[in-house]
């Protein structure tokens, strides 16, 4: 069979984002539109995830579980 130039889940570069998303088909959207922090990943809405190509109301609603049970990241930064 030939390769249609998609990536597989093994192919996906590993980034910060594995920690929080298990899905590789959300995490191959938000690399797309070049979100690769979850620091990025933290700032945006549901409308924001849901303006991403490939991101529907499910996959925005299981990104937003997924970040809602990370823990909340803390600066280590004191003035």
């Amino acid at each position: 069979m030939k390769s249609s130039g998609r990536k597989m889940c093994a192919d996906l570069p590993s980034s910060e984002l594995d920690m929080v998303l298990t899905c590789s088909h959300s995490k191959r959207c938000l690399l797309k539109a070049g979100v690769t922090t979850i620091a990025q990943l933290r700032v945006l809405s549901r409308d924001d995830l849901l303006r991403i190509r490939g991101i529907g109301p499910v996959i925005a609603d299981g990104i937003l579980n997924a970040l809602a049970q990370e823990a909340p990241q803390t600066d280590s930064k004191e003035s």
